[in-house]
């Protein structure tokens, strides 16, 4: 939640979390990558820093097609499938 912060201006408080995916490790280390799937109530304004590159919101079926960071690219067809098994939330608090 810490990084969506950082890089999108999101703030905890606006998001619901549905599950965390470590998504990479990194050998010999405690190191890991961990993707938070949430929902929001609305649409959300995003805010790039200079991390980010771009910020948009895409439908889940149109994200394969887009040119992805690898490491996310290699880690999109697990998190889809985490998120189809999740129920989507009737009335997600902000």
């Amino acid at each position: 939640m810490r990084e969506a912060h950082e890089e999108a201006g999101l703030t905890a408080d606006r998001l619901t979390v549905r599950t965390t995916v470590v998504t990479a490790t990194a050998t010999g280390s405690d190191w890991t990558y961990t993707t938070v799937i949430a929902d929001t109530h609305e649409q959300l304004v995003t805010v790039p820093n200079r991390e980010s590159s771009e910020l948009r919101w895409v439908a889940e079926d149109e994200v394969a097609d887009l040119p992805l960071h690898p490491g996310f690219a290699a880690s999109w067809p697990r998190l889809r499938s985490v998120t189809a098994s999740i129920p989507l939330l009737v009335n997600p608090q902000p």
